[in-house]
């Protein structure tokens, strides 16, 4: 039997690179060609204990995928610009810290000191929306009834389902015939209405409600095989991280994106002179485009000045992406939006199937759009479920992929309870991100090979599949001697992420090895963000590093709010304000 001193996340996540993605069948025909090379100077290091007290191996997941990212970045080094793959170092706890970004930075550390948790604290709110306003337009987090809204709760056949407000909770709270505000002094017993009310119908009575009825994220919370096994499961069990689809136009030729003489390309930045228009909100989609951001593209980010958005998101998933406002319902907006995909290279969208199609900016719609021009567009999407099957028009997010995928089961079962429990971190939203920027680097080097355009399906359910099928949850002794060392922890099904997260930060940074291994200085870096008047943010640095210098990651343009650029491409990609 494994013991702990045996065990060595580093060696553990160079083999599910090496077996989970470069030998999976579901995987390698999206291998670019060359791969055994690109490959070949990827390495990890790291702490060979795991840190986090989650029974999945996320750190393992996450730098295999982050290796997987680094095999694209070499491989369009060889293609587009002649240079060998380069070395490509991934630390195994600077990786973790990836999925916990937006819990980590801090705004000016040297004056206010803002963080993530500073919105939950008046004073501090008032100074975080001068950076960042509120587009919080329901009260999501108003109270704490609302956020209960969120959470996993008991039914009356003694299962379990995960109900999710989204970003507005009032349809959610009517659905279950409760006050849309009821006082409680606690999380805990805010939960208490909204256990009485999920009690009172079956799993399968709960889903139609909440699905058909009322058209809100949610999910019986089933186990791996249960998923595995269902109609929905076996309809998307072909697809490994993403899917691509070609879309052949003889009109479009074999080609990379066109130059940008102020933002030349060259290894340095491999994705300069990248257009990407962003229609996305929350993380995982925002998490995709960021990435794209990393290595040089340029994004500009479109949401509606009337719809509601995540603000407390907006510092870490912001990086690298102009900001602008269009409202879709106008034509005047809808033609700026159409101009900027005339320029671009790259749309991606995280809405609904088929939201998108009465605007005109459906999948088809878009690719019509550029089918005179003589080079394609990749238009990627993501949602929760995945593209295929009875569920694909569902609404969901990182919680609920979690539940649906049996992820948070597993979880729940590991602690010596046979209930779900979700697994504390965004983690499948930011491993769907990255998921989703190799996606799109593979259509790209696709398009430069074979011309026409191409759809990137990306989906939380993917990543969350791969998860459990190729990834896993460590060795019994390993978990057992983890969960020990953090004192044993049991959550319970009713413990939400706003539980989870504080807990478990707070364990991370008590305990003298996690704290070491995961919050070194050299894992954060910092910048001023300009066109705030230079103040300084601290964010994690970029995971994939590179010895030799040859690739620099990093960010065109500091993070922001909504609605701060216009619509519009500039003739110099790297000016910080669009005007």
């Amino acid at each position: 039997m494994m013991t702990n001193t045996e065990y060595s996340v580093p060696t553990e996540a160079e083999k599910v690179f090496r077996i989970g993605i470069l030998q999976n069948p579901l995987i390698t025909p999206y291998l670019p060609e060359g791969w055994e090379a690109c490959a070949s100077t990827v390495s990890f290091e790291g702490s060979p204990s795991p840190s986090i007290p989650i029974n999945w191996r996320f750190a393992e997941s996450v730098s295999a995928l982050k290796a997987y990212e680094a095999v694209l970045v070499n491989a369009i080094l060889k293609k587009k610009y002649d240079h060998d793959p380069v070395e490509v170092r991934i630390n195994t706890d600077h990786a973790q810290l990836f999925f916990m970004s937006a819990l980590l930075w801090r705004l000016d550390p040297q004056g206010d000191d803002l963080n993530a948790l500073s919105i939950l604290q008046p004073e501090l709110r008032q100074k975080m929306d001068a950076y960042f306003p509120d587009w919080d337009k329901h009260g999501s987090i108003a109270s704490l009834h609302r956020m209960a809204a969120t959470n996993i709760y008991r039914t009356k056949d003694d299962r379990f389902f995960h109900i999710h407000g989204s970003m507005d909770p009032r349809p959610t709270i009517e659905s279950l015939g409760l006050p849309q505000e009821s006082p409680a002094s606690s999380l805990q017993e805010a939960c208490k209405p909204y256990v009485e009310a999920v009690s009172r119908f079956t799993a399968e009575e709960l889903q139609d409600l909440e699905t058909n009825r009322f058209r809100q994220a949610g999910t019986i919370c089933y186990s791996i095989d249960e998923y595995n096994a269902s109609e929905h499961g076996k309809a998307n069990a072909h697809v490994g991280l993403f899917e691509i689809h070609h879309q052949p136009n003889p009109a479009q030729h074999a080609t990379w994106w066109p130059d940008a003489p102020a933002n030349p390309s060259s290894p340095k930045r491999p994705l300069a002179g990248l257009k990407v228009v962003d229609l996305t909100r929350v993380i995982a989609s925002p998490a995709v485009s960021r990435g794209l951001a990393e290595l040089g593209a340029s994004v500009m980010r479109i949401v509606s000045p009337n719809i509601t958005d995540t603000s407390g998101l907006h510092l870490d998933l912001n990086h690298g992406k102009w900001n602008a406002c269009l409202d879709l319902k106008v034509e005047a907006d809808r033609e700026k939006l159409r101009e900027l995909i005339r320029g671009a290279d790259v749309f991606l969208q995280g809405y609904r199937p088929h939201v998108l199609d009465k605007y005109g900016f459906g999948e088809q719609d878009v690719l019509d759009l550029v089918k005179d021009r003589d080079r394609g567009i990749v238009y990627a999407r993501e949602n929760c479920y995945g593209w295929n099957g009875p569920w694909k028009d569902r609404s969901g997010w990182q919680q609920i992929s979690d539940a649906n995928c049996g992820v948070s089961l597993e979880f729940g079962r590991a602690m010596g309870n046979d209930e779900p429990v979700t697994p504390v971190f965004p983690n499948s939203d930011y491993c769907t991100g990255i998921a989703g920027t190799i996606g799109i680097l593979t259509a790209l080097v696709q398009r430069a090979e074979k011309g026409g355009s191409y759809t990137v399906d990306i989906a939380l359910n993917y990543y969350s599949r791969w998860l459990t099928s190729s990834v896993g949850t460590y060795p019994s002794t390993v978990w057992d001697r983890l969960w020990t060392r953090h004192g044993r922890p049991v959550f319970r099904h009713t413990d939400s992420m706003m539980v989870l997260l504080p807990a478990f930060m707070k364990m991370l940074r008590a305990d003298p090895d996690s704290a070491a291994a995961l919050f070194q200085p050299g894992f954060f870096t910092e910048y001023a963000i300009k066109h705030l008047g230079g103040v300084t943010v601290r964010i994690v640095a970029p995971v994939l590093q590179f010895p030799g210098g040859e690739v620099e990651p990093g960010y065109n343009v500091s993070t922001r709010t909504n609605g701060v650029d216009q619509p519009r491409w500039p003739d110099d990609l790297g000016v910080e304000v669009v005007a």
